[in-house]
This record gives structure tokens, C-alpha cells and sequence, in this order.
């Protein structure tokens, strides 16, 4: 095994030397690290604690101290010098498995390209400092267990599998003239073979797509419970799926000891989607007040990717031209909408949506830390990243793969950390925040990022 691993490394590693971006390179597992004189940020408060000194043991943080700390023979020790530890990022709305265009993945691929793809985003997201991702549709649970087989490098992968749309819904990616996989029993998409993707109707076909998943390897459900930008066929304003369908879904999730989650922008489908158990909502925009209220009475977790409020969305070529005054209309709303959130103590929760090409992928998780922050402001668009993504990855329950607790730094939590130069609560360009989005460069090491460690393992260290 230790042979297939190293070779599927050194393939990696080699890959992506020659596209000029760095690999994550897994050293030897320690069974204690030492990081001394760090100033911590939590993943809670606002604040750094300074001067201290922080103990891993295996894949768990055992002991933090403002005083030294004594370690055994081997250990190794990592002098922190006023550098910031914090911990891994989370990305709470990814799209691993979606990796190129949508032209060349309804057209010009099969599953072997995305998953060759899928190796070198994964190698990304971890160089990048993000040590845990949701994936929010597509066939991701293949990464997820090269991951966990230490096959390749990458964060925790926490798989949607298909998305689960209803005729004519935002999943629904036939063109005109292919039969409906409802009323035919076939679906011809590429998308569909691919495992991106299921298109039921009705109750009974809701259950068996909810199922497929989570035999597949699912932790959570996602389901299209609206309209949205980049699909062909369905307005941004429409509502999709009736309760009796949500709640058919949320019900064999449930018995899986999970949730489900919903692609969602309108007060009316919110409601409905809430009303019927579900317990995420990804994207969410156009809610008004009382939908909020609503939202934060349930503890509904919320999945914003804020560069939709943003001029550079227009610059997006995956977002259908024909639907951009649509838009328009609901990035007027984007100033009540954040003040509302705040205002109702709703669980915001930091996403990218980052899909199709990788260049462009990369930075736009680079855009929307850094937009995102101009929005919410630096420390909450942390905490977002963090502790409250650490507790919207924990509903996955029965399902959740890891044992121990995420996105935070404290005694007992799993050992997911960063060590930065710098001050993120103040600048959070030392993550790598960026102004550009579709005008940036190809993506280049965050050079602020020292240290990067996933599940007690460095994977990267520049001091």
C-alpha cells in the first residue's frame, strides 16, 4: 500500500508542477506536534489569544497553554514566533465533481476525466487552506475515498452525490428534445451518466433518487427547490418540488440519520422547503423579512455565495445571459438581505459555489473571501468559515464520516489548523482574499500560508 500511495503522490506532485501550481506533500504522521508562541484565533471570538502554546496528539488538538509545554522524544516542534493559528477553512458549497465547463461536461466527458480533474481540485482546496469542503452536487464520493485511503491529497469531502431535481428545475439540463426521464424512464444526459444529477417527479421517485444517493456514498441531500441562473429552462422566481416531494426527501434522509438541503432564492420556496423539514438553504436571496424570521426560528442553516451580489457575476460565463435583469432585481435586495441575516442571528455559512473550470474555480474562492468580507466584514466572514461550517457539517449525524469537532480550535478538536503570517481579523489577504475575479491571474501560492495541517498530518510547512 505504501508503494501505491507514493506513487499516486509523486503523479500528483509531478501534475501539477508542470501546470506551475504547488502540491500538497504529506510528511511523515508524528505522533505529537508542538506549535509554540502562537496567537489564536478560535473560529469563535474576536479576538486573538496570544502567547500560546498548542499540543497535537495523533489527529486531535490535546492541550492548550499560555506556559510551555513538555513533549516526548519525536516530537516535532513548530515555533509559531507571533504567527497566527487558526483553523482549516470550510467550504460549505462546493462543486468538486464539477469541474470544467458545462458544454464539455454535458458533451466531451466521461466519469474518468472529472475524477482525474477531481485529484488536482481536491490538491487546491488543501493548498489553499481549506481543510474540509460540502460538496454540493455531482459524483464526489470516488475523492472522498481516495482522500480517506491517503491515495491523494485534499481536504474532508462531505458528498451530496446527484442533485435531485424535478422536471424542469434547475437540474433538469436536457435540451428540448430529449425524452423525460419521468415519463420515459430514460435519461440521455451526459450529465445524468455522470452521476451529477437525477431528474423525478412524484413521491415515490423522490425517495428512490434520495436513497440512490446515500447508497452511493451521500452524507447529506441536496435537492433544487427553485430556480436559478445558469440552467437553461427554469426562472429564478419559480418554486420546484411540491411539500409532499420535500418532505419525501427529508424523510428517507432522516432515516439515514441526515439532512437535506435546498437550492433555493424566493420567499415562497422557502417556506415551503422550511415548512417540510428541510434544514439548509443554498443561495437564498430573495427572502424577505418574515421569511427570515422564519429561517432563524428553525435554526436553518443559510449558504450565501455573496459574489452573486457582486458586478463581477455578469462576468460569469455560466450564468445564462437571458437572466441577468433577473439578477439585477435581486442584487438590489442584497443590502436588507445582510442586514436581516445579522439582525435575526440566522447561521450564516461560508460557500464559494466554486464550479466549472479550476482557474477560475480557485479564484473565485479567492473573490468571495475577500467580497464577503467587504460585506459581512472580516471576522464574520471567518467565523462563517469555520465554527458555524463545523456545526452545519456535524447535522450530517449518522453519516458524518469524522469523529471530533471542526472549524474550531480547542482541546479535543480535530487537528484541522492553519498557521498564518499575519493577522486574518485584521487582513484577510494573508488567506489569500483577492479583489479580482475573472481579471485575476492563474492562481499562485499563498505564500502567507505557512503551515497547513489536516487531521494531525502537515501537509504543508514553509518555516
Amino acid at each position: 500500500m505504501k508503494i501505491v500511495v507514493s506513487m499516486a503522490i509523486l503523479w500528483l506532485i509531478s501534475s501539477l508542477s508542470m501546470m506551475g501550481t504547488a502540491a500538497a506533500e504529506p510528511q511523515a504522521v508524528n505522533t505529537e506536534v508542538l506549535f509554540t508562541d502562537v496567537n489564536i484565533f478560535d473560529g469563535k471570538n474576536n479576538r486573538l489569544h496570544t502567547g500560546q502554546h498548542v499540543l497535537v496528539s495523533g489527529n486531535k488538538i490535546t492541550k492548550i497553554s499560555d506556559v510551555p509545554v513538555s513533549v516526548g522524544e519525536g516530537a516535532v516542534v513548530v515555533d509559531g514566533s507571533g504567527r497566527t493559528l487558526m483553523p482549516g477553512l470550510i467550504d460549505a458549497h462546493s462543486h468538486i465533481a464539477v469541474n470544467a465547463s458545462p458544454t464539455e461536461m454535458e458533451s466531451s466527458m466521461d466519469l474518468a476525466d472529472a475524477g482525474i480533474r477531481m485529484t488536482l481540485k481536491a490538491n487546491n482546496y488543501l493548498m489553499d487552506g481549506f481543510t474540509a469542503i460540502r460538496d454540493m452536487g455531482g459524483h464526489a464520493a470516488p475523492i472522498h475515498r481516495a482522500i480517506e485511503a491517503g491515495l491523494v491529497p485534499g481536504p474532508r469531502v462531505y458528498s451530496s452525490e446527484a442533485f435531485i431535481s424535478q422536471t424542469s428545475g434547475h437540474g433538469d439540463l436536457r435540451h428540448y428534445g430529449d425524452p423525460n426521464p419521468t415519463l420515459s424512464g430514460v435519461d440521455v444526459t451526459n450529465l445524468a451518466r455522470m452521476g451529477v444529477t437525477h431528474v423525478v417527479d412524484g413521491r415515490a421517485r423522490v425517495l428512490a433518487a434520495v436513497r440512490q444517493s446515500l447508497m452511493q456514498g451521500a452524507t447529506q441531500i441536496k435537492i433544487m427547490a427553485g430556480g436559478g441562473g445558469a440552467s437553461k429552462y427554469d426562472p429564478i422566481d419559480t418554486t420546484q418540488f411540491t411539500e409532499d416531494e420535500i418532505r419525501a426527501a427529508v424523510q428517507a434522509a432522516e432515516d439515514w440519520g441526515t439532512y437535506v438541503t435546498a437550492h433555493i432564492f424566493t420567499s415562497k420556496a422557502i417556506q415551503r422547503a422550511v415548512n417540510a423539514g428541510v434544514k439548509g438553504l443554498e443561495h437564498g436571496f430573495f427572502m424577505d423579512e418574515e421569511t427570515v424570521k422564519l429561517v432563524a426560528k428553525r435554526g436553518v442553516y443559510v449558504m450565501p455565495q455573496m459574489w452573486g451580489m457582486s458586478p463581477e457575476l455578469f462576468k460569469n460565463p455560466y450564468v445564462t445571459k437571458s437572466k441577468h435583469g433577473a439578477i439585477r432585481e435581486m442584487q438590489k435586495n442584497a443590502p436588507n438581505f445582510v442586514k436581516w441575516l445579522m439582525k435575526h442571528k440566522v447561521k450564516v455559512v461560508f460557500g464559494t459555489d466554486d464550479v466549472g473550470d479550476m482557474v477560475i474555480g480557485q479564484n473565485s474562492r479567492r473573490y468571495e473571501l475577500f467580497y464577503r468580507a467587504e460585506v459581512f466584514g472580516n471576522f464574520e466572514t471567518l467565523k462563517q468559515a469555520t465554527s458555524v461550517a463545523g456545526e452545519l457539517l456535524a447535522l450530517t449525524g449518522l453519516r458524518n464520516p469524522y469523529e471530533g469537532k471542526q472549524g474550531v480550535v480547542e482541546e479535543g478538536a480535530l487537528a484541522d489548523l492553519l498557521l498564518v503570517d499575519g493577522n486574518p481579523l485584521e487582513d484577510i489577504s494573508v488567506l489569500g482574499a483577492q479583489s479580482e475575479w475573472f481579471s485575476a491571474p492563474p492562481p499562485e501560492p499563498i505564500e502567507t500560508l505557512r503551515v497547513i495541517m489536516k487531521d494531525g498530518v502537515v501537509y504543508k510547512n514553509t518555516l
